[in-house]
């Protein structure tokens, strides 16, 4: 069996090195790119939304660098909206909603600050769908949060790689 296990794997290997597959790796940012300002517009007064301190984390982590001031930054990445939503696909006879629809979207553009736009107004979202079970009521809102935080991680991703992909 070991022979054949290793045969499988020497396969295996030889068939993902052949296909031109590498892991990701760290990403040379263009130097347009390599300080960001990010502001949220929800609204006058209100704290930035939790896509906005998410993807501050994940360009942190990518290696550009988040400015607090705009006039130090190369780049101004702007979170027009976000917001998440919950409705009801399916409720059992006695009208228990059962099923339901978890949606987070936003929307964001990417401009230089000479004011050259790079990503117009593009939006982007995500959903999931999240059951009832009526022996669980209380973590019904916990999961709900846990939902809408992954959702959320995975857009500022989405967002990190799309602007991973702009040419200035």
């Amino acid at each position: 069996m070991s022979r054949f296990m290793a045969v499988a794997l020497t396969v295996t290997v030889l068939l993902v090195v052949g296909c031109g597959f590498h892991l990701r790796g760290q990403v040379e940012w263009p130097p347009e790119l390599r300080a960001i300002y990010v502001q949220s517009q929800q609204g006058i007064g209100m704290p930035p939304g939790a896509l906005n301190r998410k993807l501050r984390l994940a360009l942190a982590g990518s290696g550009v660098t988040i400015t607090p001031d705009p006039t130090q930054a190369t780049a101004i990445l702007t979170i027009l909206n976000e917001g998440s939503g919950r409705r009801t696909v399916a409720a059992d006879r006695l009208d228990i909603k059962r099923e339901h629809f978890v949606a987070y979207s936003a929307a964001y553009e990417l401009k230089l600050v000479n004011g050259k736009v790079l990503i117009p107004t593009e939006g982007i979202s995500a959903n999931r769908m999240l059951l009832f079970d009526e022996n669980r009521v209380l973590g019904f809102e916990n999961a709900q949060e846990s939902m809408v935080d992954t959702m959320v991680d995975d857009l500022a991703w989405q967002i990190v790689r799309r602007l991973q992909a702009v040419k200035p």
